[in-house]
C-alpha cells in the first residue's frame, strides 16, 4: 500500500524515527530509504566486529535491512527503532553463528581464499593491542554484546534488554560482571 502523504528529502533528513516508521509502515519507500542511510553503518560496523570478514557483515546487514523493511508496518514504537533493528542484526548473527558451527566442512575439499586470510592475518595484526579484543577474549559472549551495546554503540539498559532479549537485571549483571572481569586486563593495556 503506498502512501499517499510524501515529505521532502529535507524533511525526511530532519524527521525523527517514530514519524519515519509511520511513512514507512504505510509504504513510503522515501522513508524507508532514510531509515536505512541513517542506520545501515551503524549496523554494518557492528556485524563486523562480530563476523569473520568484512563480505559477511555486508551480508548480514543487507539482511537484517531487509527483514526490517518487510516487517516495518509491526513496529509498534518507532522511537525504538535502532534497538529492534539491532535485535534483528543480533539473532541474525546468532543464526549464521549456529549455522556455521553445525556445518562440518572438509578442508581437503574447500578452497583456500589466501587473499581473504592475508587480510585477515592483517587485522588480527592491527588489532592484537585493541581494547575491543581484550574484551572480546576476556568476556563470555553476552557479555562482550552488552559491553559492546553499551559503550560503542550507545545503547541504554532498555534497549539492550530489548536487543538481547533478556530482562534489564540481567543485563545490568552481565555490564557489572564484564566491568568486574575487564579492569585487571585493561589496567595491565594502559601501563604497558
Amino acid at each position: 500500500m503506498a502512501s499517499d502523504f510524501s515529505l521532502s528529502r529535507h524533511d525526511l533528513a530532519v524527521a525523527v524515527d517514530a514519524q519515519l516508521v509511520l511513512l514507512a509502515g504505510t509504504g513510503s519507500r522515501e522513508a524507508f530509504d532514510e531509515i536505512d542511510r541513517r542506520y545501515r553503518d551503524r549496523i554494518r560496523r557492528y556485524l563486523q566486529r562480530h563476523s569473520n570478514g568484512w563480505s559477511h557483515a555486508d551480508d548480514l546487514t543487507q539482511q537484517t535491512l531487509i527483514r526490517a523493511f518487510e516487517a516495518i508496518d509491526q513496529l509498534r514504537f518507532g522511537d525504538r527503532l535502532g534497538a529492534w533493528l539491532y535485535r534483528i542484526a543480533y539473532r541474525l548473527l546468532i543464526d549464521h553463528s549456529r549455522k556455521k558451527h553445525s556445518q562440518h566442512r572438509n578442508l581437503e575439499t574447500e578452497p583456500v581464499d589466501c587473499a581473504q586470510a592475508m587480510v585477515d592475518s592483517m587485522i588480527a595484526e592491527e588489532e592484537k593491542n585493541d581494547i575491543w579484543q581484550i574484551a572480546r577474549r576476556t568476556l563470555s559472549r553476552d557479555e562482550f554484546v552488552a559491553v559492546e551495546l553499551h559503550y560503542a554503540e550507545n545503547f541504554n539498559i532498555a534497549e539492550i534488554a530489548e536487543i538481547m532479549s533478556r530482562s534489564r537485571v540481567s543485563v545490568r549483571v552481565l555490564l557489572h560482571r564484564a566491568r568486574n572481569r575487564l579492569l585487571p586486563n585493561l589496567a595491565d593495556f594502559f601501563e604497558k
